[in-house]
């Protein structure tokens, strides 16, 4: 018998198929309730606001990473590993392309749920991070925030990019240069 999803991932779910159709500015929490077959009294548990949706998409995004990413013994570097990661991650958003091109526009125009969202948006790189097995040595809060932008800065650039990534790639890799570079070898 097939194991049943937790709500959360449920409703992270109906978030991704719900932000494929519409803006996020035009969807509710009670819509993604309903097609995640989560009751409303469940869902403040998982939930307690709209913007703690994009943690939740986050968060699956990020168990995504961390079933298909199998690291390479060639990158020994931490760099090298969170260039790798970051890939995985990308690789894992292609799935929901659309809903992240709607996300992405959305919160163009919705700074402060950005803002709301913003220790989501760290707590993503630094559980990228443990993957890459990036997350120790001093100033990691420092490091996980610079990963987390530069993960971010390189999201308008996946968007418009050609299957092969190269725009993306380069992105990346650039500012996790020019983050080695103000914070020392990852």
């Amino acid at each position: 018998m097939p194991q049943k999803s937790r709500p959360n991932q449920r409703l992270a779910d109906a978030a991704f198929r719900v932000l494929a159709k519409k803006p996020w500015s035009d969807i509710s929490l009670a819509e993604i309730s309903r097609l995640a077959k989560v009751p409303m009294s469940e869902v403040a548990s998982c939930v307690p606001a709209k913007p703690a949706l994009i943690g939740l998409m986050l968060r699956r995004m990020g168990e995504a990473v961390s079933k298909s990413y199998g690291r390479d013994r060639g990158s020994g570097t931490g760099r090298d590993r969170l260039f790798d990661v970051g890939m995985a991650w990308f690789d894992a958003l292609a799935a929901h392309k659309s809903a992240i091109r709607s996300l992405y526009k959305g919160l163009r125009r919705d700074p402060l749920t950005l803002i709301a969202v913003r220790a989501d948006i760290v707590a993503a790189a630094e559980w990228l991070m443990a993957i890459a097995e990036a997350d120790k040595g001093p100033m990691f809060s420092l490091r996980s925030l610079g990963f987390a932008m530069a993960l971010g800065r390189a999201v308008p650039v996946w968007l418009d990019d050609d299957d092969d990534l190269t725009k993306t790639m380069a992105q990346l890799d650039s500012d996790l240069r020019r983050g080695e570079n103000w914070l020392g070898k990852l």
